[in-house]
């Protein structure tokens, strides 16, 4: 009876051990598998940092100001420029400017030929 009680014993503290070395290899898998994304949140943190920083540089309003002056032909408004609601009608043209049916051309239409 000795035996077998002995036999179980030790069966049960191999099993044990087993379990728990198995368990251990688990655990230090998964522990670098969190470094290994803590890293790569790290990394993305950094990422971000850098194009916010970049972000700013690329819209500083007086870069934006030179690159529509000079790629969009805009200014910067004038006083003169300001009306009130009341003098809309007598700043807008009564007919457009330009004229497409009458006209027979569709300048946006050229534009377009013109970049193919």
């Amino acid at each position: 009876m000795h035996k077998f009680l002995n036999a179980i014993l030790v069966m049960t503290v191999l099993i044990s051990g087993f379990v728990l070395y198995s368990l251990e290899h688990t655990t230090r898998d998964l522990e670098r598998r969190v470094a290994k994304f803590e890293r790569g949140i790290d990394e993305e943190i950094e990422s971000m940092k850098f194009l916010n920083a970049e972000w700013s540089s690329l819209t500083r309003p007086d870069r934006l100001k030179r690159l529509a002056e000079q790629h969009l032909g805009l200014t910067t408004l004038q006083a003169k420029q300001i009306v009130r609601i009341e003098e809309i009608g007598q700043k807008v043209p009564a007919e457009p400017l330009i004229k497409l049916e009458a006209d027979g051309s569709d300048p946006i239409g050229a534009i377009i030929d013109k970049m193919q």
